[in-house]
């Protein structure tokens, strides 16, 4: 009878998993670039002026800088986090670690030899991924940093929602499994990069426009899930209703997080977790027609959207309250200690409270160094917090909105957005209406012509005079503008000629000019030309610094969404 191996034979899933997960990350970041680029060549002709396009390429190039280096961070915490559990693996089990990458003992040489990786046999008997979501929620300091992930993740889910079906950004998906797969700051700033090439709502035929350059692969796809899912009219929103209760389903799944550490049920905890994000992307999209409305104007939806954030923003605020009040508690230091001296060896000494305050916020914030997944937390917390405050000062987002959608406790405007819009509109058509009305009225005051040839008068004289001047002006590449009483004199009727050929002169020397569009058009642009303010970034870093990342971020993206 031969003999029974005393180690079965490693399975080979967990390794496949790793593998998928790397895969992901490049063929993902590849489709969110493709999503990007398609919404930079559907940029509209207003946004090409020479203001723009210097401002456009600059922001543009600093958020590229910081999801590069947000996955770069991603990478190496990642990198160095594997390492410590494989060594701590292989001294369990006994295996020789390797001392190179190439040689007699390299972890890179081919064959059974000293020193060789067991990657397949480690995945198999770590649990990779729980071990790293465990170590970040089993201690109140460490949570304390893992807690405000996951909050600014239910406010960016809930803005890339709103605000990139609005804009319709195809593949929103991408940017919100990104952050799952990799971290939230790589998948903000990706996304903050789309938002800067997207400021106008794309057109339906997006991906007619962009097929020269970008060829059309998912087109079989996208009419069977149109076939399947009908899409809805342009302007819907779910009622709050719905939102509301997906965003209390997400505070209590983080609120129960760290009692599930170490216990069987904290695998369904984390994977409820993560998948509820995506719940406000397809909310639009499984819902029937009548669960929802239809806004006419953006500006309708304002409120709702006030509303969401508020709520976030509050809960937020109260979990990371109650987080840092248990990380300060247990991390405090005792209120007696004992002291050596020469003549009390054990002379008992009482801390005052500053000082057990101070010492506990030095172990909070210096449990970013304690172990690799921390600090892959705490360093994504720090960069997701840094890109916000950016974006809020280039957008020169409002103070009072921010707070208006941070505080519940901040009063409302006295008339919606649309309200106030649609009286600009109509003030700005009354005026418009009502000079047209006196410039008619000044025409039809003047007394008509006789019949025979007009008298010959000093008025006409002196008018006919000025006539003649402004026609040697207008030959000298000047525009010629008439009066209203001179185009009803005589003399202009005897010079008609003359005036149309300058007319016509002038007309396309102002076809030559630079396009200048109306305050009716800017308005239709899409995002407003705006300075860069750096007293609202540092109001935003200041909400991330007390409240948290969620209450932050929905502060940001508060003011984002009703800003337009």
């Amino acid at each position: 009878m031969a003999p029974v191996p005393l180690e079965s034979s490693p399975s080979y899933i967990p390794a496949a998993v790793v593998g998928a997960h790397l895969f992901s990350i490049v063929y993902l970041s590849l489709v969110a670039c493709r999503t990007i680029y398609r919404s930079y060549l559907a940029l509209p002709p207003s946004s090409a002026t020479r203001h723009r396009e210097p401002l456009r390429r600059g922001y543009v190039q600093t958020f590229s800088i910081l999801a590069l280096v947000s996955i770069t961070t991603a990478a190496f915490f990642g990198a160095k986090f594997a390492l410590l559990s494989y060594r701590v693996w292989a001294t369990e089990r006994g295996v020789e670690l390797p001392e190179s990458l190439f040689g007699d003992k390299g972890a890179l040489r081919a064959g059974e030899h000293p020193g060789r990786f067991h990657l397949v046999r480690w995945l198999n008997d770590t649990p990779f991924y729980r071990d790293s979501l465990e170590i970040v929620a089993e201690k109140a300091r460490h949570f304390w940093w893992g807690q405000q992930v996951n909050l600014g993740l239910i406010s960016f889910s809930t803005y890339l929602a709103l605000e990139g079906q609005r804009r319709k950004i195809s593949n929103l998906w991408v940017f919100l499994a990104l952050a799952s797969l990799v971290n939230l700051s790589y998948a903000q700033n990706l996304f903050f990069v789309a938002m800067l090439l997207t400021p106008v709502p794309l057109p339906e035929n997006v991906r007619d426009i962009t097929r020269n350059s970008i060829p059309i692969t998912s087109s079989r796809h996208s009419h069977l899930l149109e076939k399947i899912v009908p899409r809805k009219q342009d302007g819907f929103l779910p009622k709050p209703a719905l939102y509301i209760s997906l965003l209390l389903t997400s505070f209590a799944t983080t609120f129960l997080i760290p009692y599930a550490a170490n216990t069987t049920a904290f695998v369904n905890v984390s994977w409820i977790s993560g998948m509820l994000p995506f719940c406000f992307l397809l909310l639009p999209y499984v819902i029937p027609a009548g669960w929802g409305t239809v806004s006419n104007h953006p500006h309708d939806s304002q409120l709702t959207y006030t509303t969401l954030f508020r709520i976030i923003s509050t809960v937020s605020a109260a979990l990371h309250l109650k987080s840092t009040a248990l990380a300060l508690i247990y991390n405090a230091p005792e209120s007696t200690y004992y002291r050596h001296s020469l003549l009390h060896p054990f002379k008992e000494a009482h801390r005052t409270p500053l000082g057990r305050g101070s010492t506990a916020i030095g172990r909070v914030l210096g449990a970013m160094g304690e172990h690799p997944a921390v600090g892959s937390v705490a360093w994504d917390v720090l960069l997701t917090g840094l890109s916000l405050g950016i974006w809020a000062a280039i957008r020169s987002l409002d103070a009072k909105e921010m707070l208006r959608s941070s505080m519940i406790l901040m009063s409302r405007s006295r008339k919606s957005p649309s309200e106030g819009v649609a009286d600009s509109n109509f003030g700005r058509i009354k005026a418009k209406a009502e000079n047209v009305v006196s410039k008619i009225g000044a025409l039809t005051d003047q007394p008509h012509k006789g019949p025979g040839r007009p008298k010959k008068t000093g008025t006409s004289k002196s008018t006919g005079t000025q006539e003649r001047k402004q026609s040697s002006t207008a030959r000298r590449g000047r525009n010629v503008v008439l009066d209203d009483a001179e185009a009803q004199s005589p003399s202009s009727d005897l010079q008609r000629p003359r005036s149309t050929n300058n007319r016509t002169h002038s007309a396309k020397a102002r076809e030559d000019d630079d396009y200048h569009p109306s305050d009716d058009e800017r308005i239709n642009e899409g995002d407003e030309e705006t300075e860069t303010d750096f007293e609202i970034g540092a109001l935003a870093w200041g909400l991330l610094s007390v409240a948290g990342l969620g209450t932050g971020s929905a502060a940001v993206y508060g003011a984002e969404t009703t800003s337009r």
